[in-house]
């Protein structure tokens, strides 16, 4: 019976408790305060939002404000064009590229510079300048960087001699090579290869 009654102590004591935090809870005063709190956090992450969206507007004017047509375009390429290279698989040909220009050269989006290439078939025919393969820079590339460049060779399906010219292009603008870039130039054969 003692214990009967001690359990009953405890339970009324706790409903009690529940009671109370349940309405201190609901209380004006505390719900203000939460509203405060939920204002001050939003208000917080609106702060750090702008800034960001603020940051990204200044360096897209930055960006915006480069005159591609008179800015100083150079770059120092560094490779080979191997002798025998693929009609049926991809080839990837690795360069070293360097950054000799006064813009930073964007990876991605627009105004971006990517390295693509030219074939002529030596006997006459076939030939390309302007190809639709593009290898991409790994990273935004400064003034005075250098970088290392797989080069993707994947179209030419017509066996023979060709001469292959790897070029960088600043899309929507022109070929390096057009601003006096010397080109990684060599003779190839292509034809196929055997898994």
């Amino acid at each position: 019976m003692k214990q009967l009654k001690r359990l009953n102590l405890i339970f009324f004591i706790s409903l009690a408790f529940i009671i109370s935090f349940t309405f201190l809870s609901c209380s004006p005063a505390v719900q203000q305060q939460e509203i405060q709190l939920d204002e001050e956090e939003t208000s917080e992450a609106a702060t750090e939002t702008s800034g960001e969206t603020e940051e990204e507007e200044i360096i897209d004017v930055i960006e915006e404000k480069v005159d591609y047509e008179t800015a100083q375009v150079a770059a120092e390429l560094e490779g080979f064009i191997p002798g025998y290279l693929c009609t049926n698989k991809d080839n990837y040909i690795e360069i070293e590229i360097t950054n000799n220009s006064d813009f930073t050269w964007k990876k991605d989006g627009q105004n971006m510079v990517r390295i693509g290439y030219h074939y002529y078939y030596k006997d006459g025919g076939t030939e390309s300048y302007d190809n639709p393969t593009r290898s991409s820079l790994p990273i935004n590339v400064e003034p005075g960087e250098t970088v290392t460049v797989d080069v993707l060779v994947n179209n030419i399906e017509e066996e023979g001699n060709y001469i292959l010219r790897i070029d960088p292009v600043l899309e929507g603008h022109f070929w390096f090579s057009s601003k006096g870039v010397e080109m990684i130039e060599g003779e190839t054969y292509f034809g196929p290869c055997i898994d």
